[in-house]
């Protein structure tokens, strides 16, 4: 079994790969900066935050842990977002993962799976894409992942870098067990919004209806998450399999499910397994999306072992359709002080290395999990406000306290405060805002909820 850095784990298809990846008995540890991704999906040995490119931070684990690979799926990934904002996507996609793989081939490891996508190859005639056709993306967030393919091919080349690039159609569907699945504060893929559309009973928009496809809406290949977690662990364990003395070797492949579906049909499918009847809002076409993608994954059949299973549409429906009434369930949570209450209180942490748990702390907290109370810490964090704590210490802080507290106890959020003592307030102290903002995040009921600090007035 291998040991494992998947960065980008807290985010959808990453935390699909870290239950995949768990089950098949390799260990996990987690990077992700959280900007995107769901603390509360984590399912690693253990978690970091920070960003891909954080070159010392990335140093510091690789030397500490010595992984036998990289999964990288952190990225920002949205079309139209990408048109409006090209240099934030070039920012987050290239910059930060030539970072990462710098830091990677000065610690000597050179292996990585990479996630790419079909928006390479832009708007193609063929009616299946295979990895020989052109590639021409037509939007920034596709250029971006091409650029990355390109740096990655050059350091096979120049560094003897092993790395895979996988291009997936449009990931869908949920973890079996209901562990992970689409949870994102701004939902823009199509299948999602649709189980969501069904849950709030609203419209379902159909951006274009003018395409040159059986009914003028877009045609998309969609690949069950679970499916393209599997293509990930191939793909790495194909790495291992070479001898350290081979040259290095970059490799991407296509992954689909062969087939492709209309907006609309996927709709008419979706009031299928949900038995409820959709509204269609037909609106105008969104700018650098293609009238037709779909794989051909012929190759990484061949080379990969991959196979995405036969009723791909209908499947992925049904996971998405069960995890979406899932995550909508209210919640029951307990609230932490952190200081004083989960750990020793020093008056103000200004480092990891002060960071000291109560003995009975980690077992308290991991019962509480397994009675299935969410962790949420509500911290004012008044030591950043008066200057004694600089920001970019918290994270590191936070990951002290993760290690210390292990994946059994690990807290779900944060819900943090930096307000100066003399800042406008609505309260003496911001905790019952926090609390607040918290729930309404992760839809808790409140009145199956609790408190803990280490003050009156905190509980109260």
């Amino acid at each position: 079994m291998a040991k494992i850095l998947v960065v980008g784990g807290a985010g959808y298809v990453g935390g699909a790969a870290c239950a995949y990846l768990a089950d098949q008995g390799h260990r996990v540890w987690v990077l992700d900066d959280l900007s995107t991704g769901n603390r509360p999906f984590l399912l690693a040995e253990g978690f970091t935050h920070a960003r891909a490119g954080d070159r010392d931070t990335v140093r510091a684990l690789l030397e500490r842990e010595r992984f036998d690979g990289v999964m990288h799926f952190a990225a920002s990934s949205l079309v139209a977002e990408s048109v409006r904002e090209p240099a934030k996507y070039r920012e987050n996609n290239v910059l930060q993962t030539r970072a990462l793989v710098e830091t990677m081939i000065e610690c000597g490891l050179k292996r990585l799976v990479f996630s790419s996508s079909a928006a390479v190859f832009g708007e193609s005639s063929a009616d299946f894409i295979d990895e020989s056709q052109p590639l021409r993306p037509i939007n920034p967030y596709g250029e971006t992942k091409l650029e990355v393919e390109k740096f990655l091919a050059s350091c096979a080349r120049d560094h003897g870098f092993h790395s895979v690039a996988l291009r997936y159609f449009n990931a869908a569907g949920a973890d079996a067990r209901l562990r992970t699945g689409e949870w994102h504060a701004h939902e823009t893929h199509l299948i999602p919004r649709i189980l969501a559309a069904a849950v709030e009973n609203r419209p379902v928009d159909v951006f274009g209806t003018d395409y040159p496809t059986v009914d003028g809406s877009c045609v998309r290949d969609f690949v069950h998450v679970e499916d393209l977690a599997q293509a990930h662990e191939a793909a790495l364990l194909r790495m291992m399999a070479r001898k350290t003395a081979e040259p290095g070797r970059f490799e991407a492949f296509n992954h689909g499910s062969d087939n492709g579906f209309s907006v609309l049909q996927v709709i008419d499918e979706a009031e299928k397994v949900t038995g409820r009847k959709f509204e269609r809002r037909l609106l105008g076409r969104r700018s650098g999306d293609p009238a037709r993608l779909v794989a051909s994954s012929r190759r990484a059949q061949q080379e990969l072992g991959f196979r995405s299973r036969a009723d791909s549409l209908r499947s992925i429906l049904e996971s998405a359709w069960s995890w979406e009434r899932k995550r909508r369930e209210p919640k029951r949570a307990v609230f932490l002080d952190r200081d004083g209450t989960i750990n020793v209180d020093p008056s103000y942490i200004k480092s990891p290395d002060e960071m000291v748990v109560f003995p009975f702390s980690a077992d308290a907290l991991a019962r509480l999990k397994a009675a299935g109370f969410m962790l949420i810490v509500t911290t004012n964090q008044s030591g950043i406000g008066r200057g004694l704590i600089p920001p970019e210490a918290l994270p590191r802080i936070h990951d002290a306290l993760d290690l210390q507290l292990g994946p059994s106890a690990r807290i779900d959020h944060y819900e943090f405060c930096p307000r100066l003592p003399d800042d406008p307030q609505t309260r003496r102290k911001p905790k019952p805002d926090l609390l607040l903002a918290a729930a309404e995040r992760w839809g808790i009921d409140l009145a199956q909820s609790f408190m803990v600090g280490d003050r009156d007035s905190d509980v109260e």
